[in-house]
């Protein structure tokens, strides 16, 4: 996106702490860094365990850092809808360009500001909508090692009768 919109402090804390709860990110040490409307970024460290037979970082945990970087861009973007709504990603494609070596980073964002603007309306209308998150990952020589692509689903809770 061309601004970088932010998110009130407790909506940035809210997003991180529900991506930092989800265990499989926990295992790996993905970490959210920064997060606002439609954007994210976040970091993975390089760990022995989680390294491949070439000693470089395994594309698993590649994997899970594009998709907590891209559900705290999506979730960042429909902060407001989240109480009563259900994200869900529905296919990450992705990209191997690089082998990973040292700590990763990562940024997510959705194309421009009328994308987010038009997948607000679709909510509000249909009470679902879609949202596709670019993703670059970049390792500890900052090269860029993983580009993906995440499609990402939100729909609205049932309500309660």
């Amino acid at each position: 996106m061309t601004q970088a919109a932010t998110l009130p402090a407790f909506a940035a804390q809210a997003v991180k702490k529900a991506l930092h709860d989800i265990p499989m990110n926990a295992t790996v040490g993905v970490q959210i860094t920064d997060v606002g409307v439609g954007w994210a970024t976040g970091e993975a460290p390089d760990t022995a365990p989680f390294r491949n037979h070439l000693g470089t970082i395994h594309a698993g945990v590649q994997f899970l850092l594009a998709e907590a970087v891209s559900g705290a861009a999506f979730a960042g973007a429909f902060a407001a809808q989240l109480v009563g709504a259900v994200p869900l990603i529905e296919k990450l494609e992705t990209h191997y360009v690089n082998r990973a070596v040292g700590d990763l980073t990562a940024r997510a964002e959705a194309a421009d500001a009328a994308q987010v603007a038009a997948a607000h309306a679709e909510f509000a209308q249909d009470g679902r909508a879609r949202l596709v998150i670019n993703v670059t990952v970049q390792d500890g020589e900052g090269k860029d090692v993983m580009r993906a692509v995440a499609h990402w689903y939100l729909r609205a809770r049932p309500q309660a009768k």
